[in-house]
């Protein structure tokens, strides 16, 4: 116990000595910052007056990865370690730079790229001088890293910073560098590390003057935006403070490259112009009036997602406020200009750029974003820097939450004539889904001239005029129902006048070159927004639908739309109980000579309603209870075979070891993949679609702790059969049968796994496989567990072909044991008949007893495996009470009957031989 202790201490302290030799013996101060800025003796009196700062960096790929968004790094000061010198405003300043950056990049085809060191995060601990009136930082310090080969680093560095003082405004930036300080053929060298921040500290806003609040009131949009809740929580918490992302850019139709279209001027490499812009809050302020500092990016949809850095040249930064008259907010925005691939001498300048958004009050088929707003530049036409003003909207799904928003229809002459009419049935008993209801999502599969060619989903907008589905549905049931009941009240029975949006994205760009493919008009990506009518009574959805165009060489237009499309689904009766498909089509009336028209695509989608959903939950508790059951009764009957062959131990070695073997693996592999999805599986995937259902984990536990008892006690009659076998001195004869009856079963099972698997290869491929998030293809290991429930379901055949062999005719087995255990084997399949008669199919993670992964389950199956089942019991109760021939025709039979040699010892042998 001592020594153990002793070499604990001696370990914890090598760890601590190790840590403080990476950070302790800090490089020299003198030797690289004195000229930059001078030492001085620092006192005991703490300063507040410096922050965490953070910015952005290029460069150190040698010791961090290039991640997929812009590189960003924090610089944190501690107060506690900063303190005021004997000099005036110079100060002793301790803290820490870590950058960040991601291990997981994306190319350009979406396929994904690991590396496999730790190199996404690196950190160094500093400590120097910062001059509060030349605005200087110098430190000097030690971090630790990793190269691109593995190899751990240990790094010096000295970190430099220009312009930080205690005031900044638009124009302030603060930028410097990290270089190292080992020599250029040192393994520990790296290239040096630009930084660049936007300061905070006593920000002052200077670009919200007069004039400029009237550049944005003179042609603004006549419909007004929503008011937002300008209280000091909700206006510093959304939309900025997290960012707007991916909203669309449009421009005139004369803009076809960056020359007087953009305001940054080049795009990056090319000279394509940008189609995506994205705002992210620096900093929000509430005196006076609600003002904030964004950061605006401009990139391609092509490179959005893909590797890049910091680039200032696509970028610009800008104050905003907010004009509660008007409903919108207003930015003045300037450019980040930089020289050189260094940030050092980056600087903010030519703040001619205006941009304006507002949160519209009103949608239509038309118009569903929930941000529009426009960007221009303040200089006149023949200006350098001028651009025309560009339009752009949001692309998400999600409202801001604002009150007051109306959906207006304008549609619906159209759709009354494009869609037939549906004579009420007051006889009709089928239910379909509520209008207001979560069943009305769904996820699809989008098939094109017979051939699937691509996924997406729907999702509804707002059914009438105010009840808008992201923003205002309830969650419980509860609420749902109430909704509905009055929706009944107030829409003349079931018709209610409901808008979609329709994404659709391709599944290869082989379909771009067909002339009359939607895919080939749209780009990979097609969205449609729909209005029209569904009604409730016969499940049918009939709409008319617009989506957006692309100029021809891909540059978004402003807002071009074919709103010459007929969209209709029919949903399943809410009482199906056989996974129910959505069944649709979309459709342009255009005639087959207009450029915009195309081929006509069907539509298939998986029904999951909630409905079904909640009765499967009572159907997984009843499963739970009869893997309860089933798995108690097996170790029942295995109990009572084994207190068999205690009563009768000379039956033992006439039992089949591959009967046993099989029996045995099937409960052993149920466990070991039980333990394997536990260590893999999402909770939230069942939680999604079942609800809050963890009770049933707890129900899992105890089939499981059942299903090691069963094994343990099939492993003992195992055992005990092998090592009857094993002592027995007839075994020679028994081992030779048993090797037969591998001959025959082995072959046997090979080839009806062959046949086996090409069925449900076959089966699966004539499948029409909607999409859905939680459906996956079957597996070849898949089909390798049903087959082997199959196996295990004719257990009893060894038993009788090991008879055969050997002619048996003792009680082997006991009545209890076959006939039970058989019986435990084929109610999976009684329960699956009634299952498909009662309840709909989910995803197979959901299935506890008689799951289709783990055995052949149809209704073919379910008579056929049951019939052959109790026929081999059959043969069994016939081989032990009239002899193992006793099937075979009379000309097979054989007299030969295997039995046991009496042993006969050495002394009476040698008595015998005395005797003669």
């Amino acid at each position: 116990m001592d020594s153990l202790l002793s070499l604990l201490i001696f370990l914890l302290s090598f760890s601590s000595f190790n840590l403080v030799s990476i950070f302790a013996s800090q490089p020299s101060y003198k030797d690289h910052c004195a000229s930059i800025v001078p030492e001085s003796i620092p006192t005991t009196k703490l300063t507040l007056n410096l922050f965490p700062l953070g910015g952005y960096y290029i460069g150190g790929d040698s010791i961090i990865d290039v991640g997929v968004s812009w590189n960003r790094f924090s610089f944190n000061l501690s107060p506690r370690n900063t303190r005021a010198t004997h000099t005036p405003h110079l100060f002793k300043v301790e803290g820490t730079i870590s950058f960040r950056s991601t291990n997981t990049l994306i190319n350009a085809d979406g396929s994904y790229l690991y590396h496999g060191y730790r190199r996404g995060y690196l950190i160094f601990k500093l400590e120097g001088f910062w001059s509060e009136s030349s605005g200087k930082v110098c430190m000097v310090g030690r971090g630790k890293g990793y190269s691109k080969t593995g190899k751990y680093l240990n790094l010096d560095a000295v970190f430099k910073l220009d312009n930080m003082f205690n005031t900044s405004n638009i124009t302030s930036l603060v930028s410097g560098s990290l270089e190292s300080l080992s020599s250029q053929n040192d393994e520990n060298q790296f290239e040096s590390i630009s930084v660049l921040m936007f300061p905070r500290a006593n920000y002052s806003y200077t670009l919200d003057s007069i004039e400029a609040e009237n550049e944005f009131t003179s042609g603004s949009d006549a419909e007004q935006g929503l008011a937002l809740n300008l209280d000091s929580y909700s206006f510093c918490k959304y939309p900025l403070s997290r960012g707007i992302r991916r909203l669309q850019l449009e421009y005139s139709p004369e803009c076809h490259s960056s020359m007087n279209c953009t305001p940054i001027g080049e795009s990056g490499s090319s000279d394509q112009l940008p189609s995506l812009m994205s705002l992210e809050g620096i900093q929000c302020s509430l005196t006076k009036k609600y003002r904030l500092r964004v950061l605006v990016e401009f990139s391609n949809i092509g490179n959005y997602w893909i590797n890049h850095s910091f680039n200032p040249k696509t970028m610009l930064v800008g104050e905003g406020w907010w004009d509660e008259k008007n409903n919108m907010l207003c930015f003045v925005a300037c450019h980040i200009m930089d020289k050189a691939s260094s940030l050092t001498s980056t600087h903010v300048g030519d703040c001619s750029v205006r941009l304006r958004l507002r949160f519209p009050s009103i949608w239509s088929i038309k118009n569903t974003s929930t941000i529009i707003g426009q960007i221009w530049s303040n200089k006149n036409a023949s200006d350098p820097g001028y651009f025309n003003m560009i339009t752009f909207r949001n692309d998400e799904d999600h409202g801001v939450g604002g009150q007051g928003l109306k959906y207006e229809y304008s549609q619906l002459e159209k759709v009354n004539q494009s869609c037939p009419k549906h004579k009420p049935n007051n006889d009709q008993v089928k239910r379909y889904p509520d209008a207001y209801s979560y069943n009305m999502r769904f996820d699809m599969s989008i098939r094109e001239a017979n051939k699937r060619v691509a996924w997406g989903y729907a999702n509804p907008l707002v059914v009438d005029n105010d009840q808008f589905y992201d923003l205002y549905l309830p969650t419980s049931s509860d609420s749902l129902s109430s909704y509905s009941t009055e929706a009944l009240n107030n829409n003349n029975g079931s018709l209610f006048n409901i808008s979609y949006k329709i994404s659709i994205s391709v599944m290869s760009y082989s379909k771009l070159g067909d002339r009359n493919s939607v895919f080939n008009l749209s780009s990979q990506y097609v969205k449609i927004t729909t209005e029209g009518i569904y009604d409730a009574g016969s499940g049918t959805l009939c709409m008319v639908g617009c989506r957006d165009l692309l100029s021809n060489n891909g540059t978004p237009m402003a807002h071009a739309l074919d709103c010459e499309i007929l969209v209709k689904f029919q949903f399943p009766s809410l009482d199906t109980n056989d996974g129910s498909y959505i069944k649709g089509s979309i459709e342009s009336t255009r005639k087959k000579v207009d450029p915009l028209y195309f081929k006509r695509l069907d539509v298939s989608a998986v029904a999951y309603y909630r409905e079904s959903a909640r009765k499967n939950v009572w159907r997984m508790d009843m499963e739970v209870m009869m893997a309860l059951i089933s798995t108690t009764l097996a170790c029942v009957f295995v109990g009572l075979q084994l207190y068999h062959v205690k009563i009768q131990p000379n039956v033992l070695p006439l039992i089949s070891l591959i009967m046993m073997s099989i029996l045995t693996l099937s409960h052993m592999l149920p466990l070991v993949f039980n333990i394997e999805a536990l260590l893999t599986q999402n909770p939230e995937n069942r939680n999604m679609v079942l609800g809050n259902v963890g009770w049933l984990e707890v129900n899992e536990i105890s089939v499981r702790l059942i299903t090691m008892v069963a094994f343990l006690l099939q492993f003992r009659l195992l055992y005990l059969t092998w090592l009857a076998r094993k002592t027995d001195e007839s075994k020679k004869g028994l081992w030779d049968a048993e090797r037969k009856v591998a001959c025959v079963m082995l072959p046997l099972y090979a080839v009806g796994l062959l046949i086996a698997l090409m069925l449900k290869w076959k089966k699966d491929g004539n499948k029409d496989l909607t999409y859905s998030p939680m459906y996956q293809h079957p597996s070849s290991w898949e089909n390798i567990k049903s087959y082997g429930g199959l196996v295990v379901d004719s257990f009893l055949l060894p038993q009788i072909i090991l008879n055969l062999f050997s002619n048996m005719r003792e009680n082997v087995l006991s009545c209890s044991f076959y006939f039970g255990t058989t019986f435990v084997r084929l109610l999976p399949h009684a329960y699956d008949l009634y299952r498909i008669h009662n309840y709909s199919r989910l995803d197979n993670g959901s299935y506890f007893y008689a799951d289709p992964s783990a055995d052949f389950y149809s209704t073919a199956w379910d008579i056929v495996i049951p019939l052959g089942g109790i026929l081999f019991a059959i043969i069994i109760y016939l081989q032990q009470r009239f002899g193992a021939h006793y099937i075979l025709p009379h000309r097979f039979k054989g007299s030969k009957v295997y039995e046991k040699v009496p042993v006969v010892t050495k002394s009476e042998a040698e008595l015998e031989t005395a005797n003669m």
